[in-house]
């Protein structure tokens, strides 16, 4: 198996995993099982990997019912320690083993020991995430992709680089350490190159936005024909905004503020509001929308949490900024005040 297909092989179980811890959580809502649909609907290898999970799940599930394997779980406990609430040792239980069904039972899977193995995937994988959907792939070599929401990648690796292609939306990369294979994220005609490093990358119509927060990167730019573009190397806390006019401009910045989204939380600093709604749309089916179509010239402070619209909007209209006009469940209509 080639370094492209162990690439996207893993990525896809990560969020088969993911998904299935989801809906057996309980915690699933609504858009949670439409996002859920889609993503099976996307590729067979898909609907496989969350088959070969469940399995892996009730083989793990059986095992535990071995008396002996009972026995050495409650050998563990220290004497004195406090045990946890019955619905919290569950919810350990469950997220336990499966991380150990996914750990280690997939290997089993994929040597053919409960069934058939799958075809491989194809070399390159697609990964996508909608509306007020977060998600995180570990790849082969212990690296993490954070996907924000409305973001598209397509991964792909060989023997001599690893190779994200970012085609829209916001990433955060922790890289893991390997001198021989470099990480190269891809967005338009620039790339990220980096070794061990974690930096945040956007692109959208063109303009890209470089955030580093930890390590050293190297962002280049190709030109036509053999000419070198422009580079320029970057250390922790700056961020790089190259326009789609090919302007290229380097400030310092709040880290902790930038990936906030990260973490689910979206935090204002003296932000225009026009931004600030486009952030807090990214992460609701229900739009902000003004009235006349056109957004105060106002400045937002606030940490509110992505998608809690209702909340955003409370704040506005307690900072005499605008009012809720009309509301339904594509949209919440505002009037500046």
């Amino acid at each position: 198996m080639s370094g492209a297909q162990a690439t996207a092989r893993a990525a896809i179980r990560s969020a088969a995993a993911q998904w299935f811890n989801l809906e057996r959580s309980g915690d699933m809502t609504v858009d949670d099982a439409r996002r859920f649909r889609e993503w099976l609907d996307m590729s067979g290898d898909h609907r496989l990997a969350y088959d070969r999970v469940a399995r892996v799940w009730a083989i793990a599930g059986t095992a535990a019912e071995d008396p002996a394997l009972r026995t050495a779980g409650a050998a563990i406990a220290e004497p004195d320690e406090v045990p946890a609430p019955p619905q919290r040792w569950r919810a350990l239980a469950m997220a336990a083993s499966l991380l150990l069904a996914v750990t280690i039972g997939w290997t089993a899977l994929d040597s053919g020991l409960f069934g058939a193995g799958a075809p491989a995937p194809s070399e390159q994988q697609v990964f996508r995430t909608g509306t007020g959907q977060r998600t995180m792939i570990t790849l082969p070599d212990k690296s993490v992709v954070t996907l924000d929401a409305e973001t598209m990648v397509r991964l792909g690796d060989n023997a001599h680089e690893r190779r994200v292609e970012l085609l829209g939306g916001r990433a955060f990369f922790r890289v893991a350490k390997d001198p021989s294979r470099p990480f190269i994220v891809v967005a338009g005609d620039k790339s990220v190159r980096a070794l061990g490093t974690a930096f945040e990358v956007s692109f959208d119509n063109g303009n890209m936005v470089v955030t580093l927060a930890e390590g050293k990167v190297r962002v280049a730019e190709a030109a036509p024909g053999s000419k070198p573009g422009n580079s320029a190397d970057m250390v922790p806390g700056a961020q790089l905004v190259i326009g789609a006019d090919h302007n290229w401009t380097m400030n310092r910045v709040d880290v902790e503020k930038e990936t906030s989204w990260t973490d689910g939380r979206l935090i204002f600093m003296g932000d225009p509001l026009s931004d600030a709604i486009a952030e807090m749309n990214r992460y609701s089916d229900r739009k902000l929308v003004f009235k006349d179509g056109t957004i105060p010239a106002k400045d937002v402070v606030g940490v509110f949490k992505s998608g809690d619209v209702d909340g955003f909007v409370k704040a506005l209209e307690l900072n005499g900024t605008a009012h809720r006009v009309s509301a339904s469940d594509s949209e919440i209509l505002l009037s500046a005040n």
